[in-house]
């Protein structure tokens, strides 16, 4: 059960923690951020049912079915927004992703890291699911943990501009497994052909073996890695 604490540290009043869930939930915390409330913490759920820059590439959506004229409607690689909030708002605390399903622990470990270091922090969270992915709901661990492994998730945190990785994926007994693995788990790739899987798994093996902080940012920048 996640716990809740008080902050004494805060002045003037209540400290205010809100929990949007879903595409109305992401849309008020959008429109409170924007208006520049003060004195709240916010932390956003949404899925990948509909298309948005986290989507994968080539991942069939609401938004992006594919058709006989294009196979593909899904064109963007995934926003790597933890590591480029990290860069661009250095004031923020902390700063981490996170899986539901695996390694076991971690992601209730840095809910309530986030939720214990008070001021700015942000989680990308990487959940399972099972209607959006089109899969069973008894292999949402396995899905979870194939994500992870493959390395198009990478798990890290990142407290005061350091980064320390969660699960180095490249240290594993295996190294990092075949991101088509992932892909095939699941109806929403269906569609895609061997020189896709091939394009997914050239951009995942750049985002480790070339980028100055692998998996997270392609510069350093302010990050120490």
């Amino acid at each position: 059960m996640m716990r809740f604490t008080d902050d004494d540290s805060v002045e003037n009043g209540a400290y205010i923690k809100v929990i949007g869930v879903g595409g109305g939930g992401g849309n008020a915390i959008n429109t409170m951020i924007a208006s520049g409330l003060q004195g709240v913490e916010f932390i956003a759920a949404n899925t990948d049912i509909q298309a948005t820059g986290l989507s994968t590439y080539g991942a069939q959506t609401t938004f992006t079915p594919p058709g006989s004229k294009h196979r593909i409607m899904q064109r963007r690689w995934k926003k790597n927004v933890a590591g480029m909030l990290a860069v661009g708002h250095p004031t923020c605390k902390y700063v981490a992703t996170a899986c539901a399903t695996f390694p076991p622990m971690d992601y209730m470990n840095k809910v309530r890291k986030a939720l214990a270091v008070g001021g700015p922090t942000f989680i990308h969270t990487y959940d399972p699911c099972p209607k959006g992915w089109d899969f069973h709901p008894r292999y949402s661990h396995e899905i979870g943990e194939m994500g992870i492994r493959s390395g198009l998730y990478p798990l890290f945190e990142i407290i005061e501009g350091q980064v320390i990785y969660t699960y180095d994926c490249r240290k594993s007994a295996k190294g990092r497994t075949p991101v088509k693995d992932f892909l095939v788990a699941q109806g929403r790739f269906a569609h895609l052909i061997p020189e896709d899987f091939e394009y997914i798994q050239k951009r995942v093996d750049e985002m480790w073996e070339e980028w100055e902080i692998p998996g997270i940012a392609p510069i350093k920048g302010i990050l120490k890695g």
